[in-house]
């Protein structure tokens, strides 16, 4: 029998998720830097507008690392070793098609893209030379998506580690060749991404390999065709994913809305909220590493059907996520305008994002409860209820924007921010019980 799950544990296994998903958002904060070191605020902006519409396809995917993870964990959880190996099958299928699908409408989506959001010409220019560079690197992304899923739904949290540390280290260095080297702007950025995205597949290959060898190879049955293709796995594979993916679309509504919420404001604000929402990202991905333990646990707590093992998955993981939100809340306040200060050249683009600061600083302390209750839904596989909050939490936030930002220009903008990261909490916590009732009637 598996044992109860303990802080020491969670702290153990998040670590090297707190470097892993840093990695990440560290290279869009080194795509700031450099950017900012080597030209002005449109092309700050250019990538802000470029990295958006890039977002709404590259993230409305990213069921495929959350849908895995959860049907991971949970076939783990029950001793499935067979089913495991098949998932990692199906979840690689998918990203490879859809991959590849949005490379070769690389063209279609810049123009719908930049036929949707606001920016002035120069801006519009330089982030579609981003965009139409960091589409190269789609497919490798995508299947990155799903081996790191199934290697975190297994509890390898080190590989992930690696995998990411991989693709941060290569966007970095390309970064300062293409862009303060070579002088290619924000398509040497794009450009960068693109190719450690690639890198990172690669990694996450070798370490997936590596657990297939440390399982004795494919499991019997792994590959029986029939059960492969059995259409009873591939319909919850879907109907998860399908509710994710919605779930995930109205994140990037949200996110582009917000975006484009800054465009209306001006370039500069444009530019200091791209800046602020890099250091949001920062933090959003550091707190996810204990999030992702709770998808583990609570995918393994569905597998094993214990309802025990679901609450002190939420307990022993909540604890230190809301603690490091407070902490890097504090943080951000006291340092953050020393960080922006050094981070970036161009005057009006620090100017905008110093002034907002201190809204940005609230996002790690009021949405940690958010990203907790995210890890615990995606784990347990209960894309309904995700898909539910997801959408009253991004109406809540349409309706705020609304009514704020035409009374408070940009300081409206960032308060109903805030105001969504609540909500996305709150929707979340009114659905906890269903989720309880569901382990209890399976106990």
């Amino acid at each position: 029998m598996d044992k109860p799950l303990t802080r020491l544990e969670v702290l153990t296994r998040a670590w090297p998720l707190i470097f892993a998903n840093a990695s990440v958002p560290l290279a869009g904060v080194i795509d700031t830097f450099v950017l900012g070191l080597s030209g002005d605020a449109s092309d700050l902006g250019g990538v802000a507008l470029g990295g958006t519409i890039f977002a709404v396809f590259y993230w409305s995917f990213y069921f495929l690392r959350m849908g895995t993870t959860g049907l991971t964990a949970q076939a783990d959880g029950a001793g499935k070793l067979a089913e495991t190996q098949r998932i990692l099958m199906r979840a690689m299928a998918v990203a490879a098609v859809l991959g590849f699908a949005v490379f070769l409408l690389r063209d279609l989506i810049a123009w719908g893209g930049f036929a949707i959001l606001q920016g002035e010409a120069d801006v519009e220019s330089k982030g579609a030379d981003y965009l139409l560079a960091r589409v190269w690197g789609a497919p490798g992304a995508l299947a990155a998506f799903a081996i790191s899923g199934w290697l975190i739904g297994l509890g390898r949290n080190g590989a992930t580690l690696a995998m990411y540390a991989g693709f941060s280290a290569i966007n970095i260095i390309l970064d300062l060749w293409f862009v303060l080297g070579l002088g290619m702007g924000p398509g040497g950025v794009g450009a960068a991404t693109a190719i450690a995205e690639w890198g990172a597949l690669l990694i996450g290959i070798g370490f997936a390999m590596h657990q297939l060898k440390r399982q004795d190879g494919l499991a019997e049955g792994a590959l029986d065709r029939q059960r492969l293709l059995d259409p009873h796995a591939l319909a919850e594979m879907f109907h998860v994913n399908f509710n994710l993916m919605i779930r995930t679309w109205t994140l990037v509504i949200g996110f582009t809305w917000f975006a484009n919420a800054g465009a209306r404001q001006g370039t500069t604000a444009l530019a200091g909220n791209h800046v602020l929402l890099q250091v949001i990202t920062l933090w959003a991905f550091v707190l996810d590493a204990f999030a992702f333990v709770a998808e583990t646990e609570a995918g393994r707590a569905v597998g094993r059907k214990s309802l025990a093992a679901l609450r002190r998955t939420v307990r022993m993981t909540g604890e230190p996520m809301l603690a490091a939100g407070a902490i890097f809340a504090v943080l951000t306040f006291l340092f953050g305008e020393a960080a922006l200060t050094v981070v970036i050249a161009d005057e009006s683009a620090r100017t905008a994002a110093i002034t907002y600061l201190p809204w940005c600083a609230l996002v790690p302390l009021l949405g940690a409860g958010a990203w907790l209750l995210d890890g615990v839904f995606i784990g347990a596989t209960s894309g309904k209820i995700l898909r539910n909050a997801g959408i009253a939490s991004l109406i809540v936030y349409l309706a705020a924007d609304t009514l704020l930002t035409p009374s408070f220009a940009n300081h409206g903008v960032w308060a109903a921010f805030l105001i969504y990261y609540i909500a996305r909490g709150a929707a979340l916590a009114v659905g906890y019980p269903a989720l309880e009732r569901r382990a209890a009637a399976t106990g």
